[in-house]
């Protein structure tokens, strides 16, 4: 160890949380100091351990520091990280990790995903998503802040908000203006939670109902592959008329209908389905057919007959040409149709199908 008293913890974070955390009186709230030092090494190792195998170098020819802390509440870890003579940081994969990083002071900068962002202090955050690499340079001085939330919590959020199971995990935008519109909103939220998971004092209770803000907040706030969902005006209770046309397409999505023929099975003029269509769906009676369709397809590619295809699936739904219908399926679901049709061959043991050899 070097000579200045500084002071290195061990500990055992994969998954499990530290082995030598500090319990907080509060039940599930564990704490620990990671790291304290002056020793390139010693913060390299710690580093990997907590962010899945990171790699980390500092800048050549700079007096080195470093100090992490972590303080861990259920899913969710406010990792504190102090860093003196700046460097660059490599996540080859987040893992099944969403990340929120801010600053209390210094800068960083980076890319992930294909996306370059700034953090800032008070102005700009970044959030990262599972399963993508990161790179990111930090300042001389850094003081990062960041929040790291298992996956499975923030998919489960998502789902109890909005009804909808996800097959991949959620992408968000990774740029934050944390100073105007929604994100300052999350960035308020997240201030708050970590300031009190930071307490000696820190309450289970309180914990709980501010995690889940943020959690809110980050769905309904920042941008995402998913956002489209939670944009959509909440539902109504719906005329007779709808819930007749609602039915009536739900029995016959796979079919070639017409709007004559939903109108048929409503009992209304068009003008009025349409106007009820509108007030309670956000949107006219055909439109809402074609979502309905799209969840078909969905369902039929996730749960996949021998032979089914992308193409053969959008063609019995009405759905388009398959370049088309591809290009809308992701923008809706995140992922393309022939991902999910490789996930659903792959659930159901059935063999991956082979590209066609043309001629």
């Amino acid at each position: 160890m070097p000579g200045d008293g500084l002071r290195f913890v061990r500990t055992s974070y994969r998954g499990e949380g530290p082995s030598r955390a500090e319990q907080a009186p509060g039940a599930g709230i564990a704490r620990a100091q990671l790291v304290r030092t002056r020793d390139v090494c010693e913060a390299r190792e710690v580093f990997s351990r907590v962010y899945a195998e990171a790699t980390l170098e500092p800048t050549r020819g700079t007096p080195f520091g470093c100090a992490l802390e972590v303080v861990s509440f259920g899913a969710t870890r406010v990792v504190m990280g102090d860093w003196t003579g700046g460097g660059q940081a490599s996540l080859p994969d987040i893992g099944k990790h969403y990340i929120l990083s801010l600053s209390a002071g210094g800068e960083s900068a980076g890319h992930h995903a294909g996306e370059t962002f700034r953090v800032v202090p008070d102005r700009r955050g970044a959030l990262f998503s599972p399963g993508r690499s990161c790179v990111l340079d930090i300042d001389a001085e850094f003081h990062g802040r960041t929040l790291v939330i298992d996956r499975g919590a923030l998919d489960a959020h998502f789902t109890a908000l909005t009804g909808a199971a996800l097959r991949g995990p959620i992408c968000f935008d990774v740029a934050l203006d944390l100073e105007n519109g929604p994100g300052r909103t999350v960035h308020e939220i997240a201030q708050l939670f970590r300031r009190q998971i930071e307490q000696a004092w820190a309450s289970p209770v309180l914990l709980t109902a501010l995690r889940g803000a943020l959690f809110t907040s980050l769905l309904v706030h920042a941008r995402h592959s998913q956002s489209a969902i939670l944009d959509a005006p909440q539902p109504r209770v719906a005329p007779a008329c709808v819930r007749k046309a609602e039915e009536y397409m739900a029995a016959h999505a796979a079919e070639p209908i017409t709007l004559a023929d939903i109108v048929a099975a409503a009992g209304v003029p068009e003008r009025s389905l349409r106007a009820a269509f509108v007030a309670c769906r956000g949107v006219p009676p055909m439109d809402f057919l074609r979502r309905r369709r799209f969840e078909l397809a969905r369902r039929h590619l996730a749960e996949p007959s021998a032979g089914a295809s992308v193409a053969g699936v959008a063609a019995a739904l009405g759905l388009g040409h398959p370049g088309r219908f591809s290009v809308e399926y992701r923008r809706r679901f995140g992922e393309s149709p022939s991902e999910t049709l490789s996930a659903g061959r792959a659930a159901a043991g059935l063999p991956r199908l082979q590209p066609r050899r043309r001629p």
